[in-house]
């Protein structure tokens, strides 16, 4: 088992091959890599077979783990020389680093020292949602061109920060569909030919009709793929809307932080 930088040539064929067993993020991660390939690692087995994978994106006051993947056979103690060789490399004591952290995940997180932020479900839509009017009203209202003055906006209230070179940069593809007015807005992509994921979604407080006209607009557009999303646990608002769409919300999540604590309003945060 080899476990460092990762491999150049390869990448792409690795990343492809892959991608066969398990649903990945490839544009997410080919991204992140341009970026900054000092932060992406991979463990590679016998046959130099890539077999785990981990990234982070400097967000400027932060840093996000946005990619941690490996096949079902990866020991927990790969998964930890991973996560080692990641924070050594961050290398950085106070700026918070985050991770949306699967449940079997959090005894490993915690063992680095990193602290819980609030729990998550993951939403899952797999069609069968409740039947509903979209007119060309409702579309029209939560359709803008200028959406980046509003995601700029809005995040600076929810994150006390910009994070628009991330959601710009790396997030937004072909594939996207930005939902926005005055109280909001909501972005979504799609990981493969039949999952989309609605990433980020943040809204005004207390907006909660202007939230279920873009949760009529996603299942609208993309309602013949599943979608999915992470959303707080303990907002009712958002987790009610989401149920009353038919979103599935059996799986936990939990938001982890490492060194300070970083601002979220989670009331704002529909999807993250």
């Amino acid at each position: 088992m080899f476990i460092g930088w990762i491999r150049k040539k390869s990448f792409e064929a690795d990343l492809n091959k892959i991608e066969e067993s398990m649903a990945i993020d490839k544009s997410l991660i080919q991204k992140t890599y341009l970026d900054n390939s000092s932060l992406c690692f991979g463990a590679y087995n016998d046959e130099n077979n890539l077999v785990a994978f981990i990234s982070a994106y400097d967000q400027g006051e932060s840093f996000l783990i946005n990619n941690f993947f490996y096949t079902a056979d990866i020991t927990n103690d790969v998964k930890k020389r991973l996560l080692k060789l990641l924070l050594d490399n961050i290398n950085e004591d106070e700026k918070p680093i985050m991770i949306m952290a699967k449940k079997d995940e959090r005894g490993l997180f915690s063992s680095f020292k990193f602290n819980e932020f609030a729990k998550f479900k993951r939403a899952y839509y797999s069609g069968g949602g409740v039947a509903f009017n979209f007119t060309n009203a409702t579309s029209k209202s939560i359709t803008t061109e200028n959406y980046i003055p509003i995601m700029i906006n809005i995040d600076k209230i929810a994150f006390n920060t910009n994070r628009m070179s991330y959601t710009k940069d790396v997030l937004l593809k072909q594939s996207s569909l930005v939902l926005a007015n005055d109280y909001g807005y909501q972005h979504s992509y799609a990981i493969n030919k039949s999952l989309v994921k609605i990433s980020p979604w943040v809204m005004k407080d207390a907006a909660f009709s202007e939230a279920e006209k873009m949760i009529r607009g996603i299942i609208y557009h993309r309602g013949l793929k599943k979608i999915y999303a992470f959303i707080p646990s303990d907002v009712d608002e958002i987790t009610d809307l989401y149920a009353s769409y038919k979103f599935d919300l059996s799986e936990e999540y939990t938001l982890y932080y490492k060194n300070s604590k970083p601002f979220i309003n989670l009331e704002m945060v529909y999807a993250f």
